[in-house]
């Protein structure tokens, strides 16, 4: 397993969630929050958390960003202005730079299994690789196109693009080889056009372009529930986490 850091783009707001705190910090029970899940799961394979905030944000999360348990540290840094994804995740760049891989996890990912973080974490490489989770879902949000083992193209439905009734979708868990990686970022941000409808440069398509143009060595692990794709994008959503973490609590 190679060197690790792991990437939390986390500056969206519990808004839409009807509460007035970042979203990585909504509670899902008593005394356990979105960001008290994610640390637990990651610190088995990080030497490092890094969390990306809003500038808003950042003294909410003072004092839980220091934590250090002998193995992993946890740094924060403020996304200036919300341009998207691939611009949190490349804008902590001096955070991640002098690690081997970096595990990127979406900062609501709570439904995520040890087992599937424990499988990414195993296939990590220094050399040209990406690891990418996926799960067959019935009319995925994301849609993974794959052809002979490289990844041609990532359908998104909120770009509009058209979804299969069945496909493959990712959990919001990406492993990147850091060597080279800034300079594919670079020569994809030249050639790419921003969304047709959020108007932001995602980073989601920049996968196929490190797939396809950039020869990154691609390895898949196939994640059996698609729970584990569930984000906390809604109130509906937020309510099934928290059921489903109070079922998981009574059977401990």
């Amino acid at each position: 397993m190679t060197r690790i850091c792991s990437v939390i783009p986390a500056a969206g707001r519990g808004s839409r969630l009807g509460l007035d705190c970042p979203k990585i910090l909504v509670p899902i029970e008593d005394n356990l929050t979105v960001w008290d899940v994610l640390r637990n799961s990651l610190a088995p394979v990080s030497e490092r958390i890094h969390v990306v905030l809003a500038p808003s944000a950042m003294a909410q999360f003072s004092g839980l960003q220091t934590t250090v348990n002998g193995q992993f540290s946890v740094t924060t840094s403020a996304q200036a202005v919300p341009l998207g994804m691939g611009d949190a995740i490349f804008g902590a760049e001096p955070f991640w730079r002098d690690f081997e891989t970096i595990l990127i996890v979406w900062g609501d990912q709570v439904n995520l299994s040890a087992e599937t973080l424990k499988q990414v974490a195993a296939r990590t490489s220094v050399d040209k690789t990406m690891v990418l989770p996926l799960v067959e879902c019935q009319t995925p949000y994301v849609q993974y196109d794959l052809t002979d083992g490289v990844l041609t193209h990532v359908r998104q439905s909120r770009e509009g693009d058209a979804m299969d009734p069945v496909g493959f979708s990712d959990v919001g868990v990406f492993a990147l080889s850091v060597p080279g990686l800034l300079d594919c970022w670079h020569q994809f941000v030249k050639k790419s056009a921003v969304g047709a409808q959020t108007n932001e440069l995602n980073f989601l398509p920049f996968l196929p372009f490190l797939s396809h143009h950039c020869r990154w060595n691609l390895h898949t692990v196939i994640v059996s529930d698609p729970v584990e794709a569930l984000g906390i994008n809604t109130p509906e959503d937020l309510q099934i986490t928290r059921e489903r973490f109070a079922r998981l609590k009574h059977h401990r």
